[in-house]
Formats: C-alpha cells, structure tokens, sequence
C-alpha cells in the first residue's frame, strides 16, 4: 500500500510538472515573439525556463533558509563570546573590506 502512495505522489508531480511546462511553453510562445520579437521555445526549453526561474528568483527555496538560519546562529555565537577588543578589531577589519555603513555620531 505504501508503495502506491508514493507512486502516486511521484505521477502526480510529474503530471504537474508536465502541465506547468506546457502552459508555460503555450503563453511564451503566443506573447513573446509578437510582444518582444522573441523564438518559439519547444517544451524542454520552457522546462528550462522554469527550473531557471525557480533558481534565481525562489534563490534555493528551503535549503537557502535552513542555512541562513545555521550561518546567523553560529556567527552570532561568535560575536557573544568575543571580548570588546576582539569586537572593535572585527569591526574595523570589515570597515576596511566594505567601507563604513553609517555614520559616526
């Protein structure tokens, strides 16, 4: 029975998948090249597209916040435990790579 469940779930994305793809490949190619002057794309290329899309614009999903939480919890681990001293030189060493980011009051 499990075994159903997941090949149910693994058709159903694939189906999903599939009709993204065509409406995508379907809506690129009846505005953009009349719109923008643009090629035709066949499906694969729209598949292309999305997967591309997802990349740059969603930036990793899940995975980007699992480590954007990781990477904030260890540096701020770091900064609690340095002394003032330790502190001030951290802080001029990035005023020396990335310049000032506020002004000094």
């Amino acid at each position: 029975m499990k075994m159903k469940g997941i090949l149910k779930i693994i058709l159903g994305v694939a189906l999903l998948v599939a009709i993204v793809g065509f409406l995508l490949q379907f809506l690129w190619n009846h505005l953009m090249p009349e719109l923008f002057n643009l090629p035709f794309i066949t499906f694969w290329q729209a598949l292309g597209l999305l997967l591309l899309s997802k990349i740059l614009f969603s930036g990793g999903g899940h995975f980007k916040n699992k480590w954007k939480g990781a990477w904030s919890d260890h540096m701020r681990s770091k900064l609690e435990s340095m002394t003032p001293e330790e502190k001030e030189r951290c802080r001029m060493q990035w005023e020396k790579r990335c310049g000032k980011w506020k002004d000094s009051e």
